[in-house]
């Protein structure tokens, strides 16, 4: 059964909506992520009695070297100190602090990818940058957590309920300042619930992407005498061509996805660029199927280059690309070797599966995604991804992203559902532990 989304909740959705809370990732300039999150605290202390018990930017020593994206310290290095102080996390907790088998936690993310469009609402479809991700499904979290403690005055009595609010989802940042920070501080619960658009089903299985650039550093021509550099655009789109003919089909039997990003180069048409970049995404749903594909794009790169130098070596305007291919070719990976969320919990599918809730499907692959969910994981706990709308559908990432009312307050029934659900389980298990323990 649905819970209604009142006029509070559409009010501040809109007015989070309208924030720009875009990661610095991508435009390298500093976003309202720090004030849509008091924003959003605001409504959950004063209306909902929650507590913020963290709120704070990350210190660039906390993350180490180990695993971190490479697009990470160069946007900071580029930004200096701002970045930083800028990308702040939040959690409000509902209730004392328990231990995790008393403790929900939920995660969503505030921040947003490039690009804004006008923020509308005309009582049936939220439109504007975060309405499906996340903004949207964070108000409907209120809104359910709210209607579970309407249902049950004393739930919080035994049980604690956590809201992580995170920046560093977006742009290739993969939640390593954001979730992991939160996570490694011990704001985990038993369950731990991912708010990501997931097309009607839970997710207990995610991907993860990892990144490489591909850079040509030659020098350029005029259109005039294009033999005299090295033309970048050419040698780009071969390797692009090439990499997605030759790993597609492997990747794919993996189960994982292959992006060929972009290619950079220039716009002018009276010139030969001498230097661009080519970005290939690579998803993966196991860690040792993520190496695999690391070492096969790393080969095939080599082979393209070769094949490159054989082909075009005759072509007069492209001879000395052809020539120097190798020296001025280079390839970094932004990010590789991240976890994959992966685990299972009978007691707990158990649950869901009495509320209704279905699984990830078996062709798993065909729903793969990536999320922070991965840092998560616990031998103890139980992670999912679990969210209205799909990624897809609802045009996330895209011009016109939106999501229905109806969809957010279906969501809102469903966590209140939840959290009275697991109230129920966890206080049993809490009887029985007393019961032994006399």
């Amino acid at each position: 059964m649905s819970v209604r989304l009142h006029e509070e909740h559409t009010s501040l959705l809109i007015k989070l909506l309208q924030m720009n809370t875009i990661t610095p990732m991508e435009t390298g300039l500093p976003s309202e992520i720090t004030r849509a999150q008091l924003l959003y605290a605001n409504y959950a202390v004063n209306r909902l009695g929650g507590e913020v018990v963290y709120h704070e930017s990350i210190d660039k020593g906390q993350l180490g070297e180990e695993g971190i994206p490479l697009s990470i310290y160069e946007r900071a290095a580029e930004m200096g100190p701002g970045f930083w102080n800028n990308q702040t996390n939040m959690v409000i907790r509902f209730g004392p602090k328990r231990p995790a088998e008393q403790t929900i936690m939920f995660n969503f993310h505030m921040d947003t990818v490039d690009g804004r469009f006008p923020a509308s609402f005309d009582g049936d479809l939220f439109i504007g940058r975060g309405a499906v991700d996340m903004k949207g499904p964070g108000v409907a979290l209120l809104a359910g957590i709210e209607a579970a403690i309407q249902q049950e005055p004393a739930l919080l009595d035994d049980l604690t309920l956590l809201i992580q609010c995170v920046a560093g989802e977006e742009g290739g940042a993969m939640g390593v300042y954001g979730t992991k920070v939160l996570v490694d501080t011990g704001y985990i619960g038993r369950l731990n619930v991912f708010a990501e658009p997931s097309d009607g089903v839970y997710f207990d299985r995610s991907s993860t992407s990892m990144t490489a650039r591909i850079v040509v550093l030659g020098d350029d021509a005029t259109d005039d005498a294009p033999h005299t550099g090295h033309n970048a655009t050419v040698l780009l789109g071969f390797l692009a061509h090439t990499l997605m003919k030759e790993l597609t089909g492997r990747i794919e039997g993996e189960g994982g996805k292959m992006c060929i990003a972009g290619i950079h180069t220039g716009k002018m048409h009276n010139k030969v660029y001498g230097q661009g970049q080519l970005l290939i995404n690579l998803a993966y749903t196991s860690v040792e199927s993520g190496r695999r594909m690391e070492r096969w794009l790393e080969e095939v790169y080599r082979a393209a280059l070769d094949l490159f130098t054989s082909e075009f070596s005759s072509l007069s305007a492209a001879v000395r690309t052809a020539r120097d291919a190798h020296d001025i070719c280079h390839l970094t990976w932004l990010k590789r070797g991240l976890p994959v969320l992966s685990n299972r919990d009978p007691a707990l599918e158990g649950l869901l599966n009495d509320l209704g809730w279905k699984r990830n499907p078996d062709d798993f692959a065909e729903h793969a995604f990536t999320c922070d969910a991965m840092w998560a994981q616990h031998p103890d706990y139980y992670t999912i991804v679990f969210g209205p709308g799909s990624l897809g559908g609802n045009h996330a990432h895209a011009d016109g992203e939106y999501i229905e009312l109806q969809e957010l307050e279906k969501y809102a029934g469903q966590i209140r559902d939840l959290v009275c659900a697991y109230h129920e389980h966890a206080s049993m298990l809490k009887s029985r532990v007393e019961e032994m323990m006399r």
